[in-house]
């Protein structure tokens, strides 16, 4: 199986925790970047899905974002059907998740 590189931006409009990827293979998040689009302070959730444990893990938890700017998130190991979901604290979301990704990894 070949390595694919690829990618996902969502821009969230709610406080919704809202999926942003969901593995169809063992993949990897290269890189990825939280953004506030808003012009008021924000609080991100990030959460990984572990589709094989039916179980939510934090990534990160109400981090703060302040109006105009980005948050880099680390590098995440997800296996076949992992999830990986972004949330804001805005009822308008104000905040775009883009996610720089290696897939179908051998």
């Amino acid at each position: 199986m070949a390595n694919n590189f690829s990618d996902a931006t969502v821009a969230i409009s709610n406080n919704s925790l809202t999926t942003i990827f969901t593995a169809s293979n063992k993949s990897l998040v290269i890189a990825g970047t939280l953004s506030n689009t808003g012009t008021t302070a924000i609080n991100v959730t990030v959460k990984k899905r572990d589709a094989s444990a039916s179980t939510d893990f934090s990534i990160l938890t109400n981090v703060p974002l302040p109006s105009g700017s980005s948050l880099e998130l680390p590098k995440i190991v997800l296996q076949s059907s992992d999830i990986i979901k972004a949330q804001s604290d805005n009822s308008s979301g104000n905040l775009t998740v883009a996610l720089q990704l290696l897939t179908d990894i051998a």
